[in-house]
């Protein structure tokens, strides 16, 4: 059965209406959402899901025959839309839940479209500095529906911002980092999604974490590759899969700023 091309349009479709949602979901609890734990001990509140409902029920009535795999719904469902759709969103409605809950302003929407196994459109929504960073499969990067094109990047790694998630890294690889700093300066804004994003921007050069599930990276590895840039795990493979484990991620703004970060991570471990 052919697929479905998705095309701008579709990009700027779906991108009013996660704006419409979350304008009548996280507004309501920013500043005052309460949580509860969920089995791997990250939270979850209201307004997460709130808003997966709510793009649950806007996407289906343009997008009917697409299933959803969402963060926040079970793991059977989860699986169902892997194994049995053809296309299927792939969202996490807040990432950057903590941060959220802490009224702190970074966190973001993640949405990812799969389409033969692939992700065809990738959009990233920073609510707070109200923009959109948007990719379609092999039509480039857009930022608020403009097309960008990445600033001129750092040829050594020396002179790059690298996204540096300590906490979910082996540690080994941690201290060497801490101790090597192969990097000008590390950030780590508790964000996954916006990390992809902004390294996708140019904003940042470099990035690496240890264990990022599928609605973390969805977006974003398609965000970075329509930008010029390059993402593997550390055992070489592609960063995105049709499966619920983590996987690692390295990534870097362009192939062969790339190469040398990747050997450094690889080494050290």
């Amino acid at each position: 059965m052919p697929h479905r091309r998705y095309d701008y349009e579709d990009l700027i479709a779906v991108q009013d209406i996660i704006r419409l949602a979350t304008e009548h979901s996280l507004s309501v609890y920013y500043t005052r959402s309460t949580a509860d734990y969920k089995s791997d001990g990250s939270i979850v509140t209201e307004a997460d899901l709130m808003l997966q409902q709510s793009l649950t029920t806007a996407l289906a009535e343009r997008y009917p025959a697409v299933l959803m795999l969402g963060e926040e719904i079970s793991e059977s469902a989860q699986l169902d839309a892997l194994r049995n759709g053809d296309d299927f969103w792939c969202l996490d409605p807040i990432d950057g839940t903590t941060n959220f809950h802490a009224t702190m302003p970074l966190f973001s929407v993640s949405l990812g479209l799969i389409s033969g196994g692939e992700v065809v459109m990738g959009i990233v929504y920073d609510p707070n500095r109200h923009e959109f960073f948007g990719a379609i499969r092999n039509q480039g990067l857009w930022i608020n529906g403009e097309r960008v094109e990445r600033p001129t990047q750092p040829q050594r790694l020396e002179d790059c911002v690298a996204f540096v998630d300590f906490k979910r890294l082996h540690a080994a690889v941690g201290s060497k980092l801490v101790q090597q700093q192969p990097y000008k300066s590390q950030r780590n804004i508790g964000t996954c999604a916006l990390e992809w994003a902004w390294l996708a921007a140019g904003r940042a050069n470099l990035l690496v974490h240890g264990r990022e599930k599928i609605w973390d990276y969805s977006a974003g590895v398609l965000l970075n590759r329509e930008a010029g840039g390059v993402s593997e795990t550390f055992d070489g493979e592609p960063v995105f899969k049709l499966s619920l484990k983590p996987r690692s991620v390295i990534a870097a703004s362009h192939p062969e700023l790339f190469a040398k970060w990747a050997s450094v991570l690889r080494d050290i471990r």
